[in-house]
């Protein structure tokens, strides 16, 4: 089992902007999406991921140096949450009286076992307020019936001890895929996996597969994990060959040295199982830990 991968996309719930005159607009202020109100805001749950994406060309050495720690193949790959947006708005009637307009991006989550697209606000919104006035900044929605379409809306109180989780129909909506938000996506896992020279002896050579985590775009990869069994051995001969991840493998006499050469590609290596609680990286596992409810 591999290392405890956090999911790195946290929900930031609104915060009220001042004051406002004694109107309609009092009674329901703007909210900013990128704020925190003070207290103890309910975990936005785990991100659904998208499938793993590459990120630019693989690297394969048609010819280099044969050196410790030479990377003779790598390939990146990508994993961000998965994107939507409302095709319709969701209009709701009475006592909240507000709309999500057509367009807004909407994220796949994990909330209570459950799998739930839940409303991202961006900038200033007019939430939900229920009859007692109390704030709901959370939309959710749900396809029960199971036909493509979303009828049901899940409305989460801010503060679900004074304010209860309401349930309320709606003119069924489709989601439409959100490529826009995943461009947009800071927080994207970036997963890479290489093949290194770990030893080069009188008589062998050892390449290793192995991979390595970072948790955002801006992030890098700090450290790398391979399984024992993730590794070949060539004999240090002219001509010698191997086969390593889907990767061919050749030395070659160069003057008083040698040279590798790597042809082919790896074999598929990266995939997300288990509604994106387990992440699979060249056989190893990388678990994610589910967030708190608070």
């Amino acid at each position: 089992m591999g290392p405890l991968l956090r999911s790195p996309l946290i929900l930031s719930l609104a915060a009220l902007l001042g004051a406002a005159p004694p109107t309609e607009q009092a009674r329901r202020p703007a909210l900013e999406s990128t704020a925190i109100l003070p207290g103890q805001p309910r975990s936005e749950g785990e991100v659904v991921l998208d499938a793993p994406r590459p990120v630019g060309a693989p690297l394969l050495a048609e010819s280099q140096p044969l050196a410790v720690e030479g990377v003779v193949a790598s390939e990146t790959m990508e994993l961000a949450a998965l994107y939507f947006r409302l095709a319709g708005p969701v209009v709701l009637g009475p006592p909240f009286n507000s709309l999500t307009p057509v367009g807004t991006d909407v994220k796949r989550l994990i909330r209570d076992g459950t799998l739930r697209s839940c409303v991202r606000h961006r900038g200033n919104y007019a939430p939900a307020f229920d009859e007692h006035g109390e704030i709901y900044p959370g939309l959710c929605l749900e396809d029960r019936d199971r036909d493509g379409r979303y009828e049901t809306a899940i409305l989460e109180p801010y503060n679900p001890e004074r304010a209860p989780v309401r349930v309320v129909a709606i003119t069924p909506v489709r989601l439409d895929p959100n490529p826009a938000g995943l461009e947009e996506d800071p927080n994207a896992v970036r997963v890479n996996r290489r093949l290194r020279v770990t030893q080069i002896n009188a008589g062998d050579v050892r390449i290793v597969a192995e991979q390595g985590l970072a948790i955002s775009r801006q992030a890098e990869i700090g450290r790398y994990y391979s399984r024992p069994a993730d590794s070949v051995s060539l004999p240090l001969r002219d001509g010698a060959t191997g086969s390593l991840g889907g990767v061919q493998l050749r030395l070659a006499r160069d003057g008083a040295g040698w040279r590798i050469t790597a042809a082919g590609r790896m074999t598929p290596w990266l995939e997300v199982r288990d509604n994106s609680y387990l992440i699979v990286a060249g056989g190893m596992e990388f678990r994610r830990r589910p967030s708190s409810p608070r």
